[in-house]
């Protein structure tokens, strides 16, 4: 895949822009980054990282957003709905 340092230009992260993917993603991305993807996803629907936003909703009600928006763009994607 292209380089995400240099976007595919060439630079001492990869070999001419590309990098090999040797592993599971998986097992590479740690808890932090996770829970930085999930809350850049809940501010994208409008509750932001905040006190009384993101921060505050317990951790199942997280979930359950993830899993219905996952659901819906399965759906979305199946129907031929683009948003």
């Amino acid at each position: 895949m292209n380089c995400t340092a240099c976007g595919g230009i060439g630079c001492d992260e990869c070999r001419d822009g590309r990098i090999e993917i040797t592993q599971c993603p998986l097992e590479v991305i740690t808890p932090d980054v996770w829970e930085v993807m999930e809350l850049a996803q809940l501010y994208e629907k409008g509750l932001p990282p905040v006190a009384g936003g993101a921060l505050d909703q317990a951790s199942i009600f997280v979930q359950a957003c993830r899993k219905i928006w996952n659901d819906e763009a399965v759906w979305k994607s199946k129907l031929g709905i683009f948003t």
